[in-house]
């Protein structure tokens, strides 16, 4: 939310989701974990994904076959992701590249992510440690919340910002 305009996500980030988290918006990863993603709801004829992702998702809480819906929301949302299998805690090297015809993501100088055509808007850098949870999935499950955690803490040791 921008204001008082309603805005799809848009974000170009690496991000980790604890369960109960479940953003399922690629088929065949789970919708929590440790990941490299782009999000790209803004783009030109996303919208046009609303109806067919609304029809499939129905489709799907009746016939118990998501697949279809999954496929529509990827396509709503524009999401292009990479599970990370990354030990983190240990430190670690991240990069991001982003231009406006790709944005790729390295760890420790490996290519993780090669996502072409992400957001081309100016997007804020935000680093941050929460205890919320959501869940969005291709039955139709929209849930939102907080969740206890023990002590937690986050440390970056430098960040650079190179405008291109």
């Amino acid at each position: 939310m921008r204001g008082d305009i309603l805005m799809l996500p848009e974000a170009v980030w690496f991000f980790y989701a604890s369960p109960p988290s479940n953003m399922a918006l690629v088929p065949g990863i789970p919708g929590w974990g440790w990941k490299a993603q782009v999000v790209h709801s803004m783009r030109p004829g996303a919208l046009l994904a609303t109806l067919p992702t609304a029809l499939a998702t129905g489709w799907g809480r009746l016939s118990r076959n998501s697949a279809p819906a999954a496929r529509w929301l990827q396509r709503l949302s524009g999401t292009q992701e990479a599970l990370l299998d990354t030990d983190m805690t240990c430190w670690h090297t991240y990069t991001l590249e982003w231009y406006p015809e790709v944005a790729r993501f390295w760890i420790d100088g490996i290519q993780v992510l090669n996502a072409p055509n992400p957001p081309t808007r100016a997007l804020g850098f935000v680093a941050w440690l929460d205890n919320q949870y959501a869940v969005a999935t291709p039955q139709g499950i929209l849930r939102f919340g907080a969740i206890a955690t023990h002590d937690q803490w986050f440390a970056i040791d430098s960040i650079h910002i190179t405008p291109r």
